[in-house]
């Protein structure tokens, strides 16, 4: 079978004032030729479908009719909510829409509670659908004393694989403790077992590469970075480690916007779309994934939607008609580096680059930032910003580690 993984969608969401409408339709049929034209069996969406609770009427309409699309073609769709999704209104007529292959896994007990997909060979395939879950509001739930994105996963995966072992068991076949000591097969699968695990999860896990255009879950992380788990601190442990997902044939998930490989079996397939400057550069696209071959997914390249530029330069470099004529249909991000900002600069550069959607004048790129103002147009995060006026304040010392654990801890408590 045939497996697609995609994720944040982000329908309804704009370009520094521009509307994304367009685009987003335009990924939306990319999906569903990619479908099409690849003979796919299912389609994983983890998380961040819209971009916010309350998406446009628009963006509805167009995600309805893609699914109806998709399940008319014969493929089934699995659907998890993110950070930006309201899970009970994206879950609205989930137990209707089953019957026709959408599922869509928006409450927590609906995590160890998977989607069966029979493959053709007569094996079984188990979807277990993880929405986001954020630590505060359900560690209570899990039995949990201390909230956090890493003690709540792993409680679910751990109420997971319990789940593939009753169904063994159930099914008259062999389970964890039967297998041979000396096997390395999954917890709760025999060898030889026609049985696979697929996981869905919306998240931030270890040594993957932030951007700037994802909304913060306890990982302050700038564009590029790639943060490790610790447990040193909230944030260190609201990066999940990657061996949690040890054991699952696929690891589907969702969040971080560049699609990335962080093992053969789990990835990030990333916004189809580029979302902020940061990602100018990144791959953008989805997984394909055939789960009969044995073999590693493989990515599926796209170019959807208007290209992004990043430009640097004096406003005549950047009036040069070479520079115009190869960025002016793009959404540019200009920084003026003219010493003294000339008049009418930004007048001038929106009359040529009519997308510009960022401007800054810098001056200067070898003059010093002795200033607390320019510490803080500098900083990259909300962390930053805070180190910087304590350095400031205190005449060049920064935050000690106990401080810095409660700067940590105070941002992720006051977060949304």
């Amino acid at each position: 079978m045939r497996w697609l993984h995609t994720s944040d969608f982000h329908l309804g969401r704009g370009f520094h004032g521009h509307s994304l409408r367009t685009e987003q339709e335009q990924m939306l049929e990319t999906v569903c030729a990619a479908v099409t034209e690849h003979q796919v069996d299912v389609v994983l969406i983890a998380g961040d479908v819209y971009d916010r609770a309350l998406p446009p009427e628009w963006a509805v309409a167009a995600l309805e009719e893609t699914l109806q699309r998709l399940t008319e073609s014969g493929t089934q769709v699995i659907i998890t909510p993110g950070n930006h999704d309201s899970a009970q209104r994206l879950g609205f007529g989930r137990a209707l829409m089953r019957g026709s292959g959408v599922h869509i896994r928006s409450s927590l007990s609906d995590s160890w509670s998977p989607v069966e997909v029979r493959e053709p060979d007569g094996g079984r395939t188990l979807v277990y659908g993880i929405p986001y879950l954020e630590p505060q509001l359900f560690a209570p739930s899990l039995g949990l004393d201390r909230g956090h994105h890493t003690g709540v996963t792993a409680e679910v995966i751990e109420r997971i694989w319990a789940d593939v072992a009753r169904r063994r068991q159930a099914a008259g076949e062999p389970t964890a403790s039967e297998v041979s000591e000396h096997t390395t097969e999954k917890p709760g699968v025999s060898p030889g077992a026609e049985l696979k695990v697929v996981l869905m999860a919306h998240l931030f896990a270890a040594a993957g590469a932030a951007s700037d255009s994802e909304r913060n879950i306890g990982v302050d992380a700038a564009a590029g970075d790639q943060p490790t788990h610790h447990q040193d601190s909230i944030g260190g442990l609201s990066v999940v480690p990657l061996e949690l997902f040890d054991g699952f044939d696929y690891v589907a998930l969702g969040h971080l916007h560049g699609r990335q490989r962080l093992s053969e079996t789990v990835r990030y397939s990333g916004s189809p779309l580029r979302l902020s400057f940061s990602e100018t550069r990144q791959a953008k696209g989805a997984w394909l994934w055939d789960s009969s071959s044995g073999e590693p997914a493989q990515p599926l390249d796209w170019n959807i939607g208007r290209p992004l530029a990043q430009l640097e330069a004096t406003l005549e470099e950047l009036l040069s008609p070479d520079t115009v004529a190869a960025h002016e249909e793009s959404y540019v991000q200009v920084r003026l580096t003219d010493p003294v900002r000339p008049a009418r600069a930004f007048q001038q550069l929106q009359e040529v680059y009519p997308y510009m959607s960022s401007f800054s004048h810098t001056g200067r790129q070898d003059a010093p930032h002795r200033t607390y103002s320019a510490k803080v147009e500098q900083a990259r995060t909300d962390t930053e910003v805070i180190d910087g006026f304590l350095e400031h304040v205190r005449g060049g010392r920064g935050p000690s580690l106990e401080e810095s654990h409660l700067i940590s801890g105070t941002l992720q408590a006051v977060r949304p």
